[in-house]
């Protein structure tokens, strides 16, 4: 299993369930009815969950990977993502 290297140089054992949960969490904030939501974590977080769960990857790396991802394929959940996030850096 990969690990994740956070900010703070810290790491973390690589959990996959965190990515699904974050992505369903703000399809579920951007309005996205459960079935697209199921749809969005298959096409956006498994690829990338796939991608690095045997590497060592910073989360910053993480986060712009899943949010280019998501700014192609459903903006709304993107804009939902970073609102979040600036939520959560006050």
């Amino acid at each position: 299993m990969g690990s994740v290297i956070k900010r703070d140089g810290k790491k973390q054992t690589f959990m996959p369930g965190k990515i699904r949960k974050a992505v369903d969490l703000s399809a579920k904030d951007a309005g996205l009815n459960p079935g697209k939501r199921k749809e969005l974590i298959r096409d956006v977080a498994e690829p990338v969950i796939r991608h690095y769960k045997n590497k060592r990857v910073r989360a910053s790396v993480l986060r712009k990977s899943l949010i280019g991802r998501l700014d192609r394929r459903a903006k709304s959940v993107s804009a939902a993502w970073r609102r979040h996030d600036r939520k959560k850096r006050k």
